[in-house]
């Protein structure tokens, strides 16, 4: 009786979804192409967002607009965060890379350019982007990045990494 309850309760798990059997093969271009879409979506909220914040913070609020931003941009946020190449706002190690994409996106951007890739992470696909930062996107920026050299047009500094999941379950369409 125990093995016949174990298997009827294996196969029920296995129909009802409760143990999904996870399929190997990548997203497909529609489904990649559905994540560009929130990607596109996204950066221009966290660049309209950016924007609201240079707005607001004057040299007199510096150090709120310095812990209002950090928390926008939690490191503990896996979706988005930004990487550089200088020390952080509010010390530490932060903004450095945390894997080998970030790496590579920060390299790159670095140079002016951003960075794609898609990958698995614990049986969930990514699509990973990265944009291109530098010191003069905007003239606000040196009121928090003090360390920042004078603005000397296109010195890049860093990038903002952008990491949304894409759905490969082909029953939720």
């Amino acid at each position: 009786w125990f093995i016949f309850i174990v298997a009827v309760l294996f196969a029920r798990a296995l129909t009802e979804g409760i143990w999904a059997i996870a399929d190997d093969g990548p997203p497909s271009a529609e489904q990649e192409e559905f994540a560009e879409g929130v990607y596109d979506l996204m950066l221009k909220e966290l660049v309209a967002a950016l924007f609201q914040e240079f707005n607001e913070t004057t040299q007199a609020n510096v150090e709120h607009g310095k812990l209002a931003i950090s928390l926008i941009f939690n490191n503990k946020n896996r979706d988005m965060r930004l990487v550089g190449a200088s020390d952080p706002l509010l010390g530490g190690n932060n903004n450095l890379p945390k894997d080998d994409f970030e790496e590579t996106a920060l390299e790159l951007a670095l140079q002016g350019q951003g960075h794609r890739g898609v990958e698995r992470v614990n049986g969930q696909w990514y699509l990973r982007k990265s944009f291109a930062l530098n010191n003069s996107f905007h003239s606000a920026c040196v009121l928090c990045h003090t360390n920042f050299p004078p603005m000397q047009g296109d010195q890049w500094v860093g990038a903002l990494m952008q990491r949304v999941p894409i759905n490969t379950d082909d029953n939720d369409d």
